[in-house]
């Protein structure tokens, strides 16, 4: 077995679930890819016959968005003021990044971006920092759970780095020489889940032009990640439940089951009632998936790593941008901020440090203050902004504007990029839930 007493821990990356180059874009109704591997730097895509990507949709414009790549290789899914918007993982968008996973809408067809197949990267174990004990028994307990072949459910708040301790799992194990399958259930439109999780068949429904394989099949002999499996619908949740309990799939319109041999690991940040009936996961799916269960601790918990983290994400981007080096009240605001968002917020700060500030960054590079919210007659912050660190009072801010501004929540989460879940739990912690109005009831005379 491997150890863990050389290694370090939390994840790295920006997000590993959606790591590598995307190289092309499928059709979640076809085996259809349109390839964006050339040395073009713009793809257009619409319905129009001239279109790079074009597509037969009567709700897609003819010029309906473009694709760009950027100096870094990098893609960019920007909008065209298209007739029905466009939206990535299910969020309307200007302009977005496009990862590998992330689901592209136009009109009535949804697209995936995929990623290139092979290719050396470095082990989830060498991704790992910081030497917390309460992550380095979390690691132990990986890796000893990958020797065997029992399904594994991954619990941990966002940005805790589940998907880099789901792929440790994978590598450690006897099929980590097969595919690593990631999959975010809570990105696929929900009325092609079943598709793609266990394929379809040709003429199954509309748009399905070709019979196709599903994740499980797709996984082979090797490991089906299951991330935010808490955001699969409550009644698709028996189809799972019966392919993990059969190891047999189904394609959707198919009258034959196919067998799997896939490991499945999953996790979910819905820790609420988890293992009750009060929970959004299903009490004998959960029984199902949580042979093993992992916990990681949430960043805030484990503030000793803060420093380690941060110097390594600094040597990370000093090949493309220079030295930086961080002032000591900065490194006071670093480990005393309690970064709701983990691991993946704390990248995110040292990223927008990294790209904005001078050779020697400060609190306000890291906790920029952009005045959401600002009250136009005090220079003073509302009373409940107060009581926040300057960078939760920015986002409290911005989503208090989005609210005011679009109404629900969904539309507001969309409006500022943040996932509907996240804005949702924010919202209520923070006392920003919009209240319902009252039903008005007719009475007949």
């Amino acid at each position: 077995m491997m150890s863990f007493r050389e290694s370090k821990t939390e994840s790295m990356a920006p997000d590993t679930r959606r790591s590598g180059v995307v190289v092309g874009l499928r059709k979640t109704t076809t085996s259809e890819v349109y390839d964006l591997t050339s040395n073009k730097r713009r793809w257009v895509v619409g319905s129009g016959p001239s279109c790079d990507v074009s597509i037969e949709d009567p709700f897609v414009s003819a010029i309906h968005c473009l694709i760009e790549r950027k100096p870094g290789g990098s893609l960019v899914v920007r909008d065209r003021e298209s007739r029905n918007g466009t939206f990535v993982d299910g969020n309307a968008i200007e302009a977005a990044e496009l990862r590998v996973g992330s689901y592209i809408s136009v009109g009535r067809t949804t697209l995936v971006a995929v990623g290139a197949t092979g290719g050396e990267r470095p082990r989830a174990l060498e991704l790992m920092r910081g030497h917390d004990p309460a992550m380095r028994m979390t690691i132990e307990q990986a890796l000893r759970a990958a020797q065997g072949d029992c399904n594994v459910l991954i619990v941990g708040e966002t940005g805790t780095g589940k998907d880099l301790l789901a792929r440790v799992v994978h590598e450690a194990s006897r099929r980590a020489s097969a595919p690593f399958v990631p999959v975010n259930c809570g990105a696929i439109p929900r009325e092609l889940i079943a598709s793609e999780l266990f394929g379809h068949e040709k003429g199954a429904f509309t748009g399905a032009h070709e019979t196709r394989d599903g994740y499980f099949v797709e996984a082979g002999n090797g490991t089906l990640f299951l991330d935010e499996i808490g955001e699969l619908p409550i009644e698709l949740q028996p189809n799972l439940l019966r392919a993990l309990e059969s190891k047999r799939v189904r394609r959707v319109g198919g009258s034959a089951d196919r067998p799997v041999d896939a490991r499945i690991i999953a996790a979910t940040n819905r820790v609420d009632g988890l293992g009750t009936e009060s929970s959004r996961l299903r009490l004998d799916l959960y029984h199902r998936l949580a042979t093993v269960v992992l916990s990681l601790p949430p960043l805030r918990e484990r503030m000793t790593d803060v420093t380690e983290l941060v110097q390594s994400m600094l040597d990370e981007l000093e090949v493309e941008h220079g030295r930086r080096t961080v002032t000591d009240e900065a490194w006071r605001a670093l480990t005393t901020y309690s970064w709701p968002g983990n691991v993946r917020e704390l990248r995110h700060a040292v990223a927008r440090a990294v790209a904005l500030g001078g050779d020697e960054l400060a609190t306000l590079d890291f906790f920029p203050d952009h005045g959401f919210g600002r009250q136009r007659t005090h220079g003073t912050p509302a009373p409940e902004l107060a009581s926040l660190a300057p960078y939760e009072a920015m986002i409290r801010s911005a989503m208090e504007t989005a609210l005011q501004a679009h109404g629900s929540i969904r539309s507001a989460a969309a409006s500022i990029g943040m996932p509907k879940s996240t804005f949702s739990d924010r919202a209520r912690a923070w006392g920003l839930a919009p209240k319902r109005k009252p039903r008005l009831r007719l009475f007949k005379r």
